[in-house]
Formats: structure tokens, C-alpha cells, sequence
């Protein structure tokens, strides 16, 4: 979009000083809504970057109740500089956070809860995986009460605890998750069962075995399904263009990974939606390597992930919204395209 091209050009806002900008970086300042975003490289940012940063945090407002903070919440979006604040490569320090675009709507669930406090791991953890903007499907067997013994969030399974929290969210509501989330901050284990009777009303271990018997282990995560819709011609096909097109309102990025030797790509999202159950077609030519990744808006039933040149495949979708995410690296200029087309008759 043309406010990005302008801001990355002209240098809009940019930081007078390093302890200005709240930290000892002296980056480019790009202030959004709620959030101020300092850039550590010289790549475009792509078009629909600033907005999908914006929507995020909004959505995240609505989903957890929780207005923004008075202060704005600081993004550091780096490189291989971020393993100098974060040996983990990415990070929250308070309201301020540290990150690739990769883990971004991840750090940024604890940049916004951080005006809450910063309760043990197996919540932290569990609500940002669990609101991300993303999709995960769940295997561990890794249990509540063994996560809650956990104080480094390396010490659990994140989608284990995400599923634990979508439970808490789903059967006792969100805002009460949220008073518990506050209630917890800086809790440790012996202590968390006793506020979380007072704030739950029942106990841990009712919860946590109800939890165990009933789960059903859904995928966990928030995915965004605010993008274009991409419409079928006559004959039931949609086609997208495989080549990187960093300027468009629906492309995210660059995602630069956390070092030199990644390769930048972008993310194109565009929203199918399909009127029928059944088989569809899915291909791609490409003359490099892109993917690409189907999930479902509104129920999570459907998760496919494919990357190469060439693509053929069926597979089969029910009626609704698919959110189509393209990526493809940004050197390589690739040319081609995906076609979907169906349903297709039955054989």
C-alpha cells in the first residue's frame, strides 16, 4: 500500500535518539495504532504489512476484552541483531518485543497481556499459541499439572498448553480466563491451584481431569480470515499468480528469518470460498520452489501444507472459508500459478 512505500522511502518518524525509541536500538520508527514498529533491515516492507499489525492487535482487543495499553507496545522487528536482546530469537520484555515477522502475532499476544502481569509459563504460553495467527495441531501427551511445574516456557509443549487454555476459554469464557490470567501474575505452582479455585470456582484438579477425559485435542490458534476474497470464473476455478508481489494490499512480509543466510519471501493471503463438499484439484507450476498452505476460517478440519515447482493433487474441503497463503522467496521472481477447481464429479 502506497503509505508503506511512502514511510520506507521518505523515512517518516524516524528515531531522534536511542533512548528515545525506549530502547538502546536507533531504528527507523514507523508508529501505527497501539503499536510502533522499529525496522532493523533495508528490504521493502510489503503492502499489506502495517494493516495486518494493526488488525491483529485490534482483534486481539475484542477477543480478550482487554483495551490496549495507554503506552504504545513496541515492536523490534530484526534479524540476526535479535539473539543480541534474545538468545532464543524472540522475546517480550514488558510491553516491548523482540522478533522476526515470523513469531509475530505470537510475541505480540504477550506484548498486549503484559499490562496484566506475567503469570507461569503453561498460561503465557498456552494464550499466545492459542491466539496466534496461525493453526497447530496437538500431539503431546504432556498434562496441565506438568506443565504448571514449569517456570522456563522451553520446559513445555506450547500447543499442549494452548489446548488447556482454549478448554478454560471455551467452558468458562474468556473474561474469566483473563481475571485468572491477571490473578496468577507472578504466582508460583504451589500457590496457582488455590487462585485458581477462587477465580474458577473449582478446583485444578476437577478442571484438569474434566480436561483430560473430555478434550477432543482440536487444532489451537486464531488464524486472520480478513483478507481479499479471490472469486471463481464461470467454470468453478480460482487462479492466483505464484510471483511475489511484495506491493499488493494482501501481501505480508518480507519474513526474514534470523539470520543472513535465510532467504526473504512473502505471504500472499486471499480467501476461497467454497459453496460444496467434495474433491478439489489443487495445482501449481512454478519456476521455484513456493507454498502453499490451505486452512480453514471457521472450523478447523482442514490444514494442508504443500511447497515444490509442480503440484498435483486432490483434496477434499467442505463448504466455507479457506484462507490460501502463498509464499514464495523474493529473489527467485517466480512465474507460474495455482489453479483450485471443483467440486469435481464424483468418480
Amino acid at each position: 500500500m502506497l503509505r508503506t512505500t511512502l514511510l520506507h522511502v521518505l523515512g517518516f518518524g524516524l528515531c531522534g535518539t536511542a533512548i528515545g525509541c525506549g530502547s538502546d536500538l536507533d531504528l527507523p520508527e514507523y508508529p501505527l495504532d497501539g503499536i510502533n514498529v522499529y525496522v532493523g533491515f533495508d528490504e521493502p516492507i510489503c503492502g499489506g504489512t502495517f494493516d495486518w499489525i494493526e488488525e491483529r492487535l485490534r482483534w486481539l482487543e475484542v477477543e480478550t476484552g482487554l483495551p490496549a495499553s495507554a503506552a504504545p507496545i513496541s515492536f523490534y522487528w530484526l534479524r540476526e541483531d535479535v539473539f543480541d536482546h534474545c538468545p532464543s530469537g524472540a522475546c517480550t520484555r514488558g510491553d516491548a518485543f523482540y522478533t522476526p515477522l515470523e513469531v509475530f502475532s505470537h510475541e505480540l499476544v504477550h506484548g498486549h497481556l503484559a499490562q496484566l502481569g506475567r503469570p507461569l509459563p503453561w498460561l503465557t504460553e498456552g494464550m499466545a499459541q492459542m491466539l496466534e495467527d496461525s493453526q497447530w495441531d496437538v500431539f503431546s501427551p504432556m498434562t496441565p499439572s506438568i506443565m504448571l511445574e514449569a517456570t522456563d516456557s522451553l520446559d513445555i509443549d506450547y500447543t499442549a498448553a494452548a489446548s488447556f487454555v482454549q478448554y478454560l476459554r471455551d467452558r468458562f469464557g474468556m473474561a474469566a480466563v483473563i481475571e485468572l490470567y491477571a490473578a496468577l501474575d507472578r504466582v508460583d505452582a504451589q500457590a496457582t491451584p488455590e487462585v485458581f479455585l477462587a477465580v474458577m470456582g473449582e478446583s485444578w484438579g476437577a478442571v484438569e481431569d474434566d480436561f483430560l477425559d473430555t478434550n477432543d485435542w482440536s487444532p489451537v490458534g486464531s488464524i486472520n480470515c480478513d483478507f481479499p476474497e479471490l472469486a471463481p470464473d464461470d467454470s468453478g476455478t480460482w487462479t492466483l499468480p505464484v510471483a511475489p508481489m511484495c506491493e499488493d494490499a494482501a501481501t505480508v512480509g518480507p519474513f526474514l528469518g534470523w539470520d543472513d543466510a535465510d532467504s526473504p519471501h512473502t505471504k500472499r493471503h486471499v480467501i476461497l470460498e467454497i459453496p460444496e463438499a467434495g474433491m478439489y484439484s489443487l495445482t501449481m507450476t512454478s519456476s521455484a520452489t513456493a507454498s502453499i498452505e490451505i486452512l480453514d476460517c471457521d472450523v478447523p478440519v482442514l490444514r494442508v501444507s504443500r511447497f515444490g515447482t509442480q503440484l498435483a493433487e486432490e483434496i477434499e474441503m467442505v463448504p466455507g472459508r479457506k484462507r490460501l497463503v502463498l509464499a514464495s522467496n523474493i529473489a527467485d521472481r517466480a512465474v507460474g500459478e495455482v489453479v483450485i477447481r471443483g467440486p469435481l464429479p464424483a468418480p
